[in-house]
Parts: C-alpha cells; sequence; structure tokens
C-alpha cells in the first residue's frame, strides 16, 4: 500500500472555509484546528474541569469485556484513571457488516490522530469509538449495495422492522442474517479468504443478540489490537453516568433551543445554509415510552414536556425525576448528544465527517450555554481505495486519479464514445441529406400527379429516414461490441471509485477488500503515514 494527497474540494463550502482557514473560526468553532497549539491548548483546558473517571472507567471495562476484547483496550481503559489522559474521539451508526467504508475511514482517523498526539503531548490519548446505538432508524443501517451484472443494486436484511427502537435493542433475525451475509459474499467472489471470513462471522452472528452486539465483534476483531475503546450510546448502563448531564439539560431546554437558533442566525449572517431543523417547542431529547423513541416537545406555559401526538405527558418535575431514578428511559437527539459526549469524556479532539463539521458550526452557543467549550472538530480522513487493476485501467484511458475523482471519467467516455462512431454518424448523416434530396423531387413528381399523395409521401419519407437511423444504432452496437474491452475500462474505474456517483465511501463495504486482500489490509491500511492536512487520500494496493 501506498497514500497519496489530493487536494479535492469539497462540495461544502463550510467544509472547506473551514480548512483553509478562509472563515472567523471564532464564530463557529471554540479551537482553530490550523493552530498548530491547538492540542496543547486544549489539553490544559481540560484539565481545568472535572469528569467522573472512575465511574467512566467501571462501565467501560464492563461493557468492552462482553465481547471478544484485547487486552490493549483494557489498559487504555485503565489509562483513562489518570487525571493527565485525554480522548480522541468519534462516532458513527452500528451498519450491518460495519456499513458503508467511511465508518472504517473515521475509525482509522481516529486511531491515527490519537497515536500521533500521544507522541507528541507526552501523555495518554486513547481512541475512542461512540457507536450511536441509541438512534432508532433501523432503515439507514440495514443494507449494503453489491454490484451485480446488472448494475449496482441495494441488498437489504430481510429482516422487516418499522417501530422506533433504539438500533441497540433490535433483535438479530440469526438465520436470515448469515443467508444475507453469504449472498453479499457471493457477489465479492471465492478466494482464499473467504471462507475463513464466513465461519468468523457466523460465529459473532451467533453469539450476538442485537445489531450493536455484531457491530462491536467485528469491529473488535479489525481493530481490538490498537486499544480502541467502544462505547454505546444506547446501552441502558451509561445513562446512568448521563443522569446529572440529563437534568441539566432539562433545566436549560430552553436555553439550548434559543442558542441553537441564535446560532442559526451566526451562519445565515455568513451565507452558510443550517443543517438542523429544529421546531419551536422541541426540547432536543427524547423519552422512551413501550420500547418506542418519542421525541420530547415543550410547554413554556405549562411546563410540559410530551410527544408531538401526545403519546406521553410529563411535567417538568416528573422529566427530571426520571432523569434522576430512570435516566435509561431518556435519550439525546442530534443537538444535545455532542455536548452529552463532552461531559463523559475528556475530549482532546473530536473526529468528524464533511456533514457533522457544519453541524457542530451550529452548537458552538449551544457549548457556551452549557458551560463546557467545543472540542477540536477534526475532518476525518477522506479515503479512496484504488486496486493496482483500476490504477492500470485509469492510466490505459489516459487520465489521472485526480481527474477521476474530480468528475472527468464521464465526459472521458463520451469523448472516447463519439469518437468511436463520428465515422458512422457522418456517413449516416451524409446519406441521410443526399437521399432527402432525392426524395424531395420525388415528392414534387407525385404531388403533381396526385395532391392528395401529401402525407403518403412525406410518410414514406419519414419511413426511410428511420431505416438509416436504425443501421447507424446496429453499426454503432457493432463498434462499441468491438471495442467492449475499452468501453468496460471506464466502466470499471466508475464502479470501483465513483458507484452510482457517489464517492467509493458512501457505498461499498471493507468486506469486499478483506475477502479480497486478507488479514493484512486493515495492518497495512493503520501503518501508512497519514496526514491529517484536509487532503483526500488515495490509497494504491
Amino acid at each position: 500500500m501506498e497514500v497519496l494527497d489530493l487536494s479535492l474540494p469539497s462540495s461544502n463550502r463550510l467544509v472547506n472555509d473551514y480548512l483553509s482557514s478562509k472563515m472567523k473560526i471564532e464564530k463557529f468553532f471554540d479551537y482553530d484546528i490550523q493552530s498548530p497549539l491547538v492540542y496543547e491548548v486544549r489539553k490544559k483546558d481540560l484539565q481545568k474541569r472535572h469528569f467522573e473517571r472512575e465511574k467512566l472507567v467501571d462501565h467501560l471495562l464492563s461493557f468492552n469485556k462482553r465481547l471478544n476484547y484485547h487486552t490493549q483496550t483494557i489498559d487504555n481503559i485503565n489509562k483513562l484513571l489518570d487525571p493527565r489522559s485525554v480522548v480522541v474521539i468519534g462516532g458513527q451508526q452500528a451498519g450491518v457488516l460495519t456499513g458503508p467504508l467511511y465508518t472504517i475511514h473515521k475509525i482509522v482517523s481516529i486511531i491515527k490522530l490519537a497515536k500521533e498526539q500521544e507522541e507528541k503531548l507526552n501523555v495518554p490519548v486513547i481512541p475512542v469509538f461512540w457507536i450511536a446505538g441509541e438512534d432508532h432508524d433501523f432503515a439507514e443501517i440495514n443494507h449494503l449495495y453489491v454490484n451485480l451484472q446488472n448494475g449496482i443494486r441495494k441488498r437489504a436484511l430481510p429482516q422487516y422492522h418499522n417501530r422506533k427502537m433504539m438500533v441497540s435493542s433490535i433483535e438479530i433475525e440469526q438465520n436470515g442474517l448469515m443467508e444475507w451475509i453469504k449472498e453479499v459474499f457471493e457477489t465479492y467472489g471465492e478466494t482464499n479468504y473467504t471462507n475463513g471470513l464466513l465461519e468468523l462471522l457466523n460465529e459473532y452472528v451467533q453469539r450476538s443478540n442485537t445489531y450493536v452486539e455484531f457491530f462491536i465483534q467485528i469491529i473488535n476483531e479489525l481493530f481490538g489490537e490498537t486499544g480502541l475503546v467502544l462505547v454505546d450510546s444506547g446501552s441502558k448502563e451509561i445513562r446512568t453516568l448521563q443522569s446529572q448531564y440529563l437534568r441539566k439539560m432539562i433545566e436549560k431546554n430552553r436555553d439550548i433551543h434559543d442558542s441553537l437558533l441564535l446560532q442559526q442566525e451566526v451562519l445565515s449572517t455568513y451565507q452558510y445554509p443550517k443543517t438542523i431543523e429544529m421546531n419551536e417547542s422541541s426540547a432536543n431529547l427524547f423519552f422512551t415510552q413501550n420500547n418506542e423513541r418519542i421525541l420530547l416537545e415543550y410547554n413554556v406555559e405549562h411546563d410540559i414536556f410530551s410527544g408531538k401526538n401526545n403519546e406521553c405527558i410529563l411535567c417538568g418535575d416528573e422529566l427530571l425525576e426520571i432523569a434522576e431514578k430512570q435516566p435509561e428511559l431518556l435519550s439525546n437527539n442530534v443537538i444535545t448528544r455532542p455536548v452529552m459526549q463532552e461531559f463523559l469524556f475528556p475530549t482532546l479532539a473530536f473526529i468528524s465527517g464533511p456533514g457533522e463539521v457544519s453541524y457542530w458550526a451550529e452548537l458552538k452557543q449551544v457549548f457556551a450555554v452549557m458551560g463546557i467549550k467545543m472540542p477540536p472538530v477534526v475532518p476525518r480522513l477522506m479515503m479512496t481505495i484504488v486496486e493496482r487493476a483500476i490504477d492500470s485501467n485509469i492510466d490505459e484511458i489516459g487520465l489521472t486519479i485526480q481527474a477521476v475523482l474530480n468528475g472527468e471519467l464521464s465526459k472521458a467516455r463520451e469523448t472516447w464514445l463519439e469518437k468511436q462512431t463520428a465515422d458512422v454518424d457522418g456517413m449516416i448523416l451524409e446519406a441521410k441529406k443526399e437521399v432527402e434530396r432525392i426524395h424531395k423531387k420525388v415528392r414534387k413528381v407525385g404531388l403533381e400527379v396526385d395532391p392528395g399523395l401529401a402525407d403518403l409521401l412525406l410518410k414514406n419519407a419519414e419511413i426511410i429516414q428511420h431505416q438509416f437511423e436504425f443501421l447507424k444504432n446496429t453499426f454503432n452496437r457493432s463498434i462499441l461490441k468491438r471495442n467492449e474491452i475499452e468501453l468496460n475500462r471506464f466502466n470499471r474505474i466508475e464502479k470501483s471509485l465513483l458507484p452510482l456517483g457517489s464517492p467509493q465511501e458512501r457505498l461499498w463495504n471493507v468486506f469486499y477488500f478483506l475477502n479480497k486482500y486478507g488479514d493484512d489490509f486493515i495492518k497495512d491500511l493503520l501503518a501508512l503515514p497519514f496526514e491529517f492536512n484536509g487532503k483526500h487520500k488515495v490509497i494504491k494496493l
């Protein structure tokens, strides 16, 4: 493997401005990640705060010891008892088979930045991955995309689920999941690694009750030796640690609401679009009733919290009591989750996706209302994995990887197609013109014989012209079939690097590469010399 840095602008203007320091950072974030002293400053700021380290360690030890853990992870958890220790943290949903590649890229980013800063700061820096198990949108995690002969297709799990349950609570249908996994692997093709992977996954399926447990076992298999620490926001036990902070969020729910709106006005002033939609009465917390999550709204006049359709109705004091005695019934939404994360962990840096950079920019005043600073928000490593055959195909069509990723592949294919068919298209065009010239004379004679033949003559001319189009299409199909090898180069490049016009990391799954290249794929990826410089990483295999 080797890594190349490319300058590829994001489609998100805010992210571009953030990475290039073209925005007034202090308006949106508490730290400037371009500053060489950013982590030193953040480390000192964290030393002024208090964290419930003993309780956090107890929970993390209990949670991480449940499923195929590594001793390196346990060692890292215990390091959190050191008051100097900090974490690099980021999170994602528990996608089936880990979901799209960007989840893997985020974990690699967490591990690499933690290791880098531990060496520079000379304090323990622990990599932590926050599993968004409290999320209830099963449709976001229940599928992968596969490459079939008739094109790229979405392959969803056979399990149907429409209740708003936390993913941490959704039980696996083991037989259906394993059959689905086998069908996915059939699209990858059998290699020397296939049977071993399927046996391992079958073992993990049998040992898992939920999709979060299945996700944890895979992540531990791939990254456990790095000491990666996992936390599930959907676990009941962690909600006990959150109790005092949930109370604070309830007490300050109007301040949180108003501060978000004020920050969105700041974004608007600088012509950045908002990404968080919040209604006027939103309380930014969920309440669990009958195992379903209900987004709470707040009635200021009556101090009442309720569901949108009055599924539940609680006065302020009742909700505060729930936060104290039954915190497992409450959970965060997109606005309060980042704040909760920062209350629990001494965060040196938060590893974010591009979309997260945008919505965290809307939270600056929310953090201020809650009395803490937003951590340095570091965009994760953006990667594209280029296999050797694909790299060769790119050379053969006369493009570069940068040109392909910049969207020039489609234009190059159109140009190539036009070149292949140019002679036939030109010849047919001339033939059509010549026949039309002759047929025009015939029509003139026909009209002199019988003016009533006008429609028939025009129809005849149309049929003749249509036959030329038929010939042109037939010739062109034959030409393309004769050049099928070359045309397939374009198609292979597109499917590998820009499937369905999207970045590779948003559709393809890591098990395609594990099935083809084996166990060392992740180790080799982690060994690469990544720099957090905002540039796109091309990984050549």
